[in-house]
């Protein structure tokens, strides 16, 4: 069986939840004797192909039809929000002899991929990792905010090749991530067809912390409040600063790739003001099989996750993996997995008073939260994961 999982950007370099997702599950396909590629443009990366650990990655060209499209705005988009026109890479899935397109992106790509699929008679599943349904209307709002002022010239493209209906719509079948976003669609698209599919993760053993603190610059007095993410207003890492002020004996350790500079900016900004300069270190991405993001976990002392809405919710199940005590917002796919007081503490969205009392309430509950979290996270594996994939593909075929 041939299968493109078809990405909107795909690189090691600024890895994320999607692109976890989508390696992890075309490594166990490979494992089982399928053939997955990944079909994606060449965002953040360069047009070519290349194979990794046997898997091939394609990427190719792409624009966005808005005009002016400055260096700067096309950055952005190609981080966050993006959505391109493709010509080359529909081209290649054209004549590319798949048995199963995957889809793990929406907008333009999903609608061409789709309507590809429908000319070839190949199966279209169409899995939905940002949460389509969950989009606070103002995170959208600063997501399109680079298309503003801007002259759209791809609607006109999309009605000559009659695609103005929503992707979600012509898909063969819809793979949500939480019981939230699965209730959301089906109310949606009362007529098609929505399953439960959960992310997973793959264990790791923790090398020994080293030198993680020194090369840092991260005092051995301190506790570390760990958040891996993308440095983005959607995981709300701001909110942290707030804890950080009312607990001095603790270090602000951040680590992931930028998605929204001026968000980015507005925490250094905040911290300079707030006197918290020294009680903060961001290492902006580190590849996902780094040492150092192991060593990261290691010296943790908690994993906090304060995102205002969360499709899923990897880097939670990694830190319970990892034995690092949680504390994560009650929203979205989080509420499926995590019980508070059992396997993570648990507080109101963007709620900062909430937040220190689940941080004071962590110390007396730390070993339970530790053993409750590791049963959770054994419960999510990529191989019985991919397997139920499988069965998915061949019901469709």
């Amino acid at each position: 069986m041939k299968i493109a999982h078809i990405v909107r950007r795909f690189t090691f370099s600024e890895w994320g939840g999607t692109e976890s997702v989508v390696w992890h599950i075309a490594k166990q396909q490979k494992a089982q004797g399928l053939e997955p590629e990944i079909i994606c443009t060449a965002a953040l990366d360069k047009i070519g192909s290349e194979v990794v650990e046997g898997i091939t990655i394609r990427r190719f060209s792409y624009f966005y039809p808005y005009f002016p499209m400055p260096e700067k705005d096309k950055r952005v988009l190609d981080k966050k929000g993006g959505n391109p026109l493709v010509t080359k890479l529909l081209q290649y899935l054209k004549r590319g002899a798949f048995d199963i397109f995957h889809i793990h992106a929406g907008g333009r790509i999903a609608n061409y991929s789709i309507a590809l699929g429908k000319k070839l008679d190949i199966p279209c599943i169409m899995s939905l990792h940002g949460g389509v349904c969950a989009i606070p209307e103002k995170e959208m709002e600063l997501m399109l905010k680079p298309l503003k002022h801007k002259f759209s010239y791809g609607g006109i493209i999309d009605r000559v090749c009659k695609l103005r209906k929503a992707p979600e719509s012509q898909a063969d079948l819809l793979l949500a991530l939480s019981t939230e976003e699965v209730r959301k669609l089906q109310e949606r698209y009362p007529d098609k067809k929505v399953e439960l599919f959960p992310n997973g993760i793959l264990h790791r053993d923790l090398p020994d912390a080293g030198d993680f603190r020194k090369k840092y610059n991260i005092p051995e007095n301190k506790k570390v409040i760990l958040c891996i993410s993308r440095i983005d207003y959607q995981k709300n890492q701001k909110i942290l600063l707030e804890l950080l002020q009312l607990h001095p004996d603790t270090h602000l350790l951040l680590i992931g790739p930028v998605t929204a500079a001026w968000y980015y900016d507005e925490i250094l900004a905040q911290t300079e003001k707030s006197g918290l300069k020294d009680r903060l270190t961001i290492i902006p991405g580190l590849a996902p099989d780094s040492k150092e993001l192991l060593q990261a976990l290691k010296t943790a002392y908690c994993f906090i996750l304060p995102s205002r809405h969360e499709p899923f919710g990897i880097a939670a199940l990694e830190a319970l993996d990892a034995e690092v005590p949680l504390i994560a917002s009650n929203v979205g796919g989080l509420k499926d997995f995590l019980i508070d007081s059992k396997n993570a503490l648990l507080f109101e969205d963007n709620n900062t008073e909430r937040l220190c009392e689940a941080y004071d309430r962590l110390e007396l509950l730390r070993d339970s939260l530790i053993s409750g979290g590791k049963v959770t996270a054994q419960e999510y594996n990529w191989r019985s994961i991919a397997e139920r994939l499988t069965s998915i593909y061949r019901s469709l075929l």
